[in-house]
């Protein structure tokens, strides 16, 4: 929505990245902006006729006339609370809002982002941004935006109102404004620093937290529970220090204020008095009345935004964390990116190198021609390569050197939807969404049929424990699945993979979780879903592979060995020693 960059380290460009989303409800904000003038000048006309109303009618008695002027200014002052109420019910939805609409961008981008950048940020610190941090900024729009809004105004109109009255009593309380201004100024910088310091140690231990409950099995299994609560206590308590140091440091400013106030009131009301005992007819009671409650009304947004500040200081640190996220540089197709619908299935690895970073390189030189209908295996011990090279067919990552080619067509010149739509990946690691088994495996291909996603999961060998759950079909899915097993979790993204029926498929350990007997079952599936088909096939049960038209056995990053199973065998290299390893004995 608002892809306009600015550098988030200045708060001042942080102020007007979040106008630019504010600025799409100028009317509401308008209507607030009038409300506030009329609540204003309510309050600066009612205050001056307090001053009036001390000096004509109760200094001689006018009981007729006071009772007519505090009526009249009782019908003001109910009007000015209910636009004030308008003013605040206004602002909530526009909070809410904008809230929503920054919530949607940093949603949207994390969607398109490259692989890369979730390899190089904690989950926990992601999601603390798009949760915590947006949440934040909510808070400060509902609470702060009003009072700074109506704030500015009362502060110009309670000024002006003061000058007019008494020039002298004006200027002591400039002079006191002035001191907080550079005071809190100074404080501001430093504290802007120390929220940063806690946002990013509230991430961390959002990390934490994730991994904790992601991981409680293992946690327990290996009765790690100890080491745990001494990392997370550390964690926690590195981020008490820097809530505190942030919260203590914003917390210096009220009070200095507050001094501040109170020295001003005393000159102000020193001095009145003695001009009206020196003789000054400028000053009776009811102007120093008057000009007291005017001075309460000028500082007082001051005071409240002072009060405020760990919440603004918070919500400006909030705010640039999400729009680092959310101008973070998404996956583009290049300009003019071919578009291709269907393929034949011809793939070719041109003198591939790819590393994540500069000093670890992690495939070198990879050439590989994968014909149409073939089944292609990858051997090797883990961390060699082989799930790298797959996520390069699918332009997950950038080259370093050479190229990937799909019918001759360098895949990073395609339209990453088309070629994401002609392959299909069945993970070692199943995720499944929370949503019903039939919406999860629907997904690969949205109009497929019940039929066919019946069929699918009958092929899968799913079909059968999926009749058994009391829903069936409609079972709603929660915490990945967490409630099935392993093996069924995995059959569930296998049949998935059916339904999505794409002529290149990437089986990347797909049957590791399930037992021998249905492991049986599946590869009969498999060869069926296979017939026709480029196939990719990931494995370290060699015995899953021998009828592959080629295997490629890959060590540190480099193709050693290529060919079929009974010429490795014969070969007696690498391959022949990682089988015999499996089948001895």
């Amino acid at each position: 929505m608002h892809r306009e960059k600015v550098d988030v380290g200045d708060w001042r460009q942080t102020v007007r990245r979040l106008w630019q989303y504010l600025v799409t409800y100028r009317i509401r904000l308008i209507v607030v902006f009038l409300l506030t003038i009329v609540t204003t000048v309510v309050t600066v006309v009612g205050t001056r006729i307090n001053g009036i109303v001390i000096d004509r009618y109760i200094a001689h008695h006018q009981v007729r006339m006071l009772m007519i002027v505090c009526g009249a200014m009782a019908v003001m002052y109910l009007i000015a609370s209910i636009f004030t109420y308008f003013q605040n019910s206004i602002m909530i939805k526009v909070a809410q809002a904008t809230s929503a609409a920054i919530r949607h961008d940093i949603f949207a981008n994390l969607q398109l982002l490259p692989m890369r950048y979730f390899d190089t940020h904690d989950n926990g610190d992601v999601m603390s941004r798009l949760t915590n941090d947006v949440d934040n900024i909510n808070t400060a729009l509902m609470q702060t935006f009003v009072q700074l809004f109506t704030g500015i105004i009362s502060i110009v109109g309670m000024g002006i109102a003061m000058l007019i009255l008494s020039p002298v009593l004006t200027g002591i309380t400039l002079l006191g404004s002035v001191a907080t201004y550079f005071f809190s100024r100074g404080i501001a910088k430093i504290t802007q620093k120390a929220f940063m310091t806690q946002q990013q140690a509230l991430g961390s231990l959002n990390t934490q937290i994730e991994e904790s409950v992601s991981g409680k099995q293992v946690v327990q299994l290996f009765d790690h529970v100890d080491d745990t609560m001494a990392t997370f206590d550390a964690t926690n308590r590195d981020y008490t220090q820097a809530a505190f140091r942030a919260q203590a440091l914003s917390s210096i400013i009220g009070p200095f204020n507050n001094m501040t106030n109170n020295v001003v009131y005393v000159l102000i009301t020193a001095v009145g008095a003695l001009s009206i005992l020196g003789g000054n007819h400028l000053i009776t009671v009811g102007i120093i009345f008057t000009f007291l409650i005017y001075l309460r009304n000028f500082t007082g947004p001051i005071n409240n935004l002072l009060d405020l500040i760990n919440t603004l200081q918070l919500s400006l640190v909030s705010a640039q964390r999400v729009f680092e996220v959310i101008d973070a540089e998404p996956e583009r197709d290049v300009p003019n990116a071919a578009q291709m619908l269907t393929t034949k299935g011809q793939v070719t690895f041109d003198h591939v190198s790819f590393a994540y970073d500069d000093t670890r390189v992690i495939l070198k030189d990879i050439n590989l021609t994968a014909a149409p209908g073939e089944m292609v295996a990858l051997v090797g011990q883990t961390g060699a390569g082989k799930t790298t090279i797959m996520n390069l067919l699918t332009n997950l990552y950038p080259l370093q050197s050479g190229r990937v080619l799909l019918d001759g067509q360098d895949v990073t010149m395609l339209r990453r939807a088309d070629l994401r739509h002609l392959i299909t990946v069945v993970q070692q690691e199943s995720f499944l969404f929370g949503m019903t088994i039939r919406e999860n495996l629907r997904m690969g291909r949205p109009e497929a049929t019940d039929a066919e996603i019946e069929q699918a999961a009958q092929a899968a060998n799913a079909h059968n424990f999926i009749s058994q759950l009391p829903d069936g079909y409609d079972t709603e899915l929660r915490e990945n699945a967490s409630a099935l097993s392993q093996g069924q979790r995995q059959l569930l993204s296998i049949a998935r993979a059916f339904v999505a029926a794409a002529p290149i498929l990437v089986l990347d350990e797909a049957t590791a979780a399930i037992d021998s007997n249905t492991e049986a079952d599946v590869q009969r599936a498999m060869s069926r879903l296979m017939t026709g088909k480029t196939s990719f096939v990931i494995a370290h049960r060699l015995s899953t592979i021998q009828a592959a038209d080629q295997i490629l056995v890959i060590d540190q990053g480099q193709v050693v060995e290529r060919g079929t199973h009974e010429a490795l065998l014969a070969q007696n290299g690498e391959y022949a020693e990682l089988y015999n390893s499996q089948f001895e004995g």
